[in-house]
């Protein structure tokens, strides 16, 4: 199972992040999807603006996104 889309960069600086938008990107209707895209290509400056713009949408997703990452690393933790 390939979890992992993001770039390490992302990783690297803010893993709560790129959960984020990992979670928008596999639940998210085409808007939200859009706004996962945007987020990814975003620098650091920009992808502010899109966590305050659509802090509903950021919040929502947020709470999945920690859900996934929790699921992927007792996953990992098993197979090691």
């Amino acid at each position: 199972m390939t979890l992992i889309t993001g770039t390490e960069k992302q990783l690297e600086e803010g893993a709560r992040d790129y959960w984020t938008i990992e979670a928008m990107e596999k639940y998210g209707g085409s808007f939200v999807k859009a706004l996962a895209e945007a987020a990814r290509r975003a620098d650091r400056q920009n992808l502010e603006k899109i966590k305050t713009t659509w802090v509903e949408y950021w919040t929502e997703y947020e709470k999945t996104g920690c859900e996934m990452e929790e699921k992927y690393e007792s996953e990992n933790k098993r197979s090691k």
